[in-house]
């Protein structure tokens, strides 16, 4: 069985996806920029390998690969939104340059597939409200720039040099261990929070309608694309909807399984989180993905919130 390298693999997408592929029983190989092994991944310390190194550095990245005979390259090493508005400049090699460096390792040797994670975000900041995948893509923010400017390298690639490029589009990720923040940390902090017995204040507003999708989902939609047969595949790129659902929903749902979660609401209704609330109000078809790669949502919002606690619970969660 050969490898799999997972880039950006302590992040937060990363070790869920890291978990499940060990689960189907694959060696995993993480390529990260600090080797030290994260509080929350302790389970993971003896069944995988690690490797210091930084997508940026073509020739660090190319040596891994072929040292470590790497069959598959899970690529989710990114920069990402805030620092991207930051340094845009910054956030163009990291992004751009360094998915090229993945495709042209992919390239120059054995590695038969880069699975790319992208982002909803590739609609724009104002997006449709029912999108397909003929949607014309609008992005604003540095970061959906660079993810869609990637999906067509991946798509040129492909063209090119028959790389099996697949990705997939997603909307706002929630989970265990995401960055807790005034904005769109709010939709993982209602339940982070409480679970870990403290009381949380939502600033987002309430009734805000908002596209959402569990991390484990992301992984599971991530491994269904590797799997799925070549022939069954009308695009290079699937857009991943979990649900729709509101913070105040939200709220209700955990308390049905928390009735003691403390959770107040401050609705900050300026302009910055106007536009914010916005950005996450649309939906994601799903339908050629569930068609093409057999794929369907496991975690609804009544499911989500036990797993979400326990995940918190059983310290896999930093």
């Amino acid at each position: 069985m050969g490898k799999n390298l997972v880039t950006g693999g302590f992040g937060f997408i990363g070790l869920c996806l890291i978990r499940q592929l060990i689960e189907e029983g694959e060696k995993v190989v993480v390529y990260v920029r600090k080797k030290a092994l994260p509080r929350s991944a302790e389970d993971l310390r003896d069944r995988i390998e690690i490797v210091k190194g930084d997508v940026k550095n073509f020739s660090r990245l190319l040596d891994t690969v072929k040292e470590h005979d790497i069959e598959t390259i899970w690529h989710i090493a990114a920069t990402l939104v805030l620092d991207c508005e930051e340094s845009p400049a910054e956030c163009f090699q990291t992004n751009v340059m360094g998915t090229v460096n993945v495709f042209e390792a992919a390239r120059m040797t054995s590695v038969s597939s880069v699975l790319y994670i992208s982002t909803g975000m590739v609609y724009g900041s104002e997006p449709t409200r029912m999108i397909s995948d003929v949607t014309p893509h609008q992005p604003t923010l540095m970061y959906a720039t660079t993810k869609e400017c990637c999906e067509r390298i991946g798509d040129y690639y492909h063209r090119k040099f028959g790389l099996n490029f697949r990705g997939i589009r997603f909307p706002m990720v929630i989970g265990p261990g995401r960055e807790i923040s005034h904005y769109f940390g709010d939709y993982s902090g209602i339940f982070e929070m409480p679970a870990r017995g403290k009381p949380y204040t939502v600033h987002v507003d309430p009734d805000n309608l908002s596209c959402l999708i569990y991390v484990k989902d992301v992984a599971g939609a991530l491994i269904a694309l590797k799997k799925a047969d070549a022939g069954r595949l009308r695009q290079r790129v699937y857009n991943i909807q979990g649900f729709n659902t509101t913070l105040r929903n939200m709220s209700d749902a955990l308390k049905n399984v928390l009735p003691e979660a403390q959770i107040d609401f401050d609705w900050d209704q300026s302009e910055e989180m106007r536009l914010a609330n916005s950005a996450v109000y649309y939906t994601l078809d799903n339908t050629a993905a569930k068609e093409d790669l057999e794929w369907e949502p496991q975690y609804t919002l009544e499911k989500m919130p036990e797993d979400f606690i326990n995940e918190i619970r059983s310290g896999r969660a930093g």
